[in-house]
């Protein structure tokens, strides 16, 4: 397949985080459809990225199946098949030890972390499987493997996700299907800035790094990585 042909979904690709690899898979020659539930976001983002006619934007609540269905149709319409993944949208509440958390908490971090990922990678993988090439980047977090104390429902739902790469991993062997996870620890966006003014900024990640990590998953390149969790820690 030629990279400059390929369409990517970005889910939360108006963030941080997917504002950077919006940008770095366009800026590779990719077409990008970036879902978004923030307006304002969305607009700094076609505004940051103008002119690109290789940039869709898609309102899209990725915890409800019919509109990732909607969303998806809207890509094929614009772009054809979906052949890369790159599920970013995730959610963080912590400062809550197991006894602690309420069952709403626990619930909503599961969706927004896993239950949006499984179903937008349920929702891509059949004509990913039909067309015999797609690649699946998932984001889990340094947190479902260590430091966890007080993050019982962030750290769970994290790892799940790092669970369902492995098992897409193995469902798709002998066909040139991928999925993998990029796991950052805190990444330095002005949010975590505001939110943690006393921390070491230095330690922390930059999203450009992290969108490298991920456009390279989501090339041709990486094609014998299968359920890999690849660490972007920083310095800390």
């Amino acid at each position: 397949m030629n990279p400059s042909t390929r369409t990517v979904l970005v889910t939360g690709g108006t963030g941080a985080l997917g504002t950077a690899v919006t940008g770095r898979l366009i800026d590779d020659g990719h077409r990008v459809a970036a879902t978004w539930v923030v307006k304002q976001e969305a607009e700094a983002l076609r505004e940051a990225l103008r002119p690109s006619e290789r940039l869709l934007l898609l309102e899209t609540d990725v915890t409800d199946e019919g509109s990732i269905a909607a969303g998806i149709e809207q890509v094929e319409a614009a772009f054809g098949s979906v052949d890369a993944l790159v599920h970013l949208v995730g959610a963080w509440k912590g400062n809550e030890a197991v006894h602690e958390v309420s069952p709403d908490t626990w619930d909503r971090m599961s969706d927004l972390n896993l239950r949006s990922a499984f179903l937008c990678s349920r929702a891509v993988l059949p004509g990913m499987r039909k067309q015999g090439w797609g690649r699946i980047v998932l984001v889990s977090s340094r947190t479902a493997r260590e430091g966890r104390s007080g993050q019982a429902a962030y750290a769970v739902a994290k790892a799940g996700v790092a669970v369902l790469a492995e098992t897409i991993a193995e469902e798709n062997r002998g066909l040139d299907v991928t999925a993998n996870v990029v796991a950052p620890s805190t990444l330095d966006t002005p949010a975590n800035r505001k939110a943690m003014p006393d921390s070491d900024f230095g330690s922390w990640v930059p999203p450009d790094d992290v969108a490298a990590s991920i456009a390279f998953l989501a090339s041709q390149e990486a094609g014998q990585l299968r359920g890999a969790w690849l660490p972007v820690y920083g310095s800390a």
